[in-house]
Parts: C-alpha cells; structure tokens; sequence
C-alpha cells in the first residue's frame, strides 16, 4: 500500500491533462502523440533541400507544441526532440561516417526573453542526446524581429526574411550541417537559413522537424525562393 501511495506522490501532473504521470505525458496522451506520427513514406528525405518531419501538425501533437511554447514547458521539447531521433536513427541518411552538427532556427531576442527559452533549441537538446551530434545552438542569429509569416504571400515571406538571419558564434565549415525547427511549413525560413550558411562556405544538408501542417508541401523544400 505504501508504495502505491509513494508512486502517486511523486508522479507529475501531465501538461495536457493533468492526471498523474511517471513521464513526460501521461499513457493516454503519451499514445495520442504518437498516433500524428507520420507513415515512413511520407518523411522524406529527396530534392534540392531534403527535409525530415516526424509528425503532422494536429491533434494532441498540436496541442503539445502549444503548450511547450507557451506555458513555458520547456521539457516537452526535450521529449519531442529524443522522439524524432529515434525515428531519424533509423533512416538511411543517418548512417554517415561524418555526423553533422545542429542548429536550431534561432528566435528573436526580444520573444525568447518573453517566452523564455527557444522551442527549437530544447527539441535540438533532446535530439542530440540520443544522436550525440554536436549541437551549436548561436550558430544562427535573428537580429531582426520579423513578423509571423504564415498567410504571407511567398514574396511577403521573403522580403520580411531579408537579413533576419545571420551566423554566431559556434558557426564553422569543418562539419556539415543539420537545421532544426518545430514546425515546417513553406520551408521559407529554413531556405533562408541554408542560403546564409552556404554562403559562409558551409554545407547543409536539409532539415528536421517535428511537425507538418496538413497544407504543406514536400516538394515546397525543393525549390529556391
């Protein structure tokens, strides 16, 4: 009976229901996540900038990376993070003799001190504990606060992007590169990214997100805007 007891005691609240739990989420949320997983088909990884995404953007899963982001719970990334490397260790393109370095697309100064912390660098954490690829999370800068750019016309998007993005410290040529973000939409962020790196001499070779939204294109990631 005690240790019933002391098992309740100290278990966690789950962030999106609040009943008790010994892990991150509890088992019926835990297999709601799980459930936006998307099919190994429709990962990908082809075209001019290859992209791998773990799970569509709905349901619980929507929900979790609204709650990670704002109601400050940042552990939600590391979680998200350990399960996209799970699924990213078993592809093909993970087996290279030389692993890459990651960076997270960066956030503006002004909204991580009022969120607290950069969603894409906790989903980076988690994502290169199990990797163990090296993570550079000020090897991308964004001096420029840029607006949401979701319903922007692609011009829109690309005008707001003009130097919102530049290399920090940790930033180098010796390895290749991994970009890191949460959500992947147009890929317009994550084009304007590479483009800055591969201009310091840089390879890069695509992205890894946690989630898709179901109007976003895998071929969108193969094209220069």
């Amino acid at each position: 009976m005690w240790q019933s007891i002391r098992s309740l005691l100290f278990q966690n609240p789950c962030p999106l229901c609040q009943k008790p739990s010994k892990d991150q989420f509890c088992r019926d949320c835990t297999g709601q996540i799980l459930s936006h997983r998307l099919p190994p088909h429709l990962r990908q990884w082809q075209g001019n900038f290859p992209r791998f995404v773990w799970g569509q953007y709905e349901g619980q899963l929507r929900r979790a990376l609204t709650v990670m982001k704002f109601e400050q719970q940042p552990g939600i990334g590391l979680w998200l993070g350990e399960q996209l490397a799970e699924q990213w260790l078993q592809q093909p393109q993970a087996k290279l003799k030389i692993p890459p370095q990651v960076v997270p697309i960066p956030l503006n100064n002004r909204k991580q001190a009022q969120r607290g912390f950069n969603q894409a660098e906790r989903i980076a954490a988690g994502f290169c504990r199990l990797t163990r690829y090296p993570l550079h999370p000020q090897a991308l800068q964004r001096p420029k606060d840029t607006q949401a750019l979701f319903g922007l016309s692609p011009g829109d998007r690309q005008r707001e992007l003009q130097s919102a993005l530049v290399t920090g410290p940790g930033f180098n040529t010796h390895q290749p590169w991994l970009i890191l973000d949460d959500i992947i939409t147009t890929g317009t962020t994550a084009l304007e990214a590479r483009r800055v790196m591969e201009q310091r001499g840089a390879k890069v070779m695509g992205i890894v997100a946690i989630a898709t939204p179901s109007f976003s294109r895998p071929t969108e990631l193969g094209q220069r805007r």
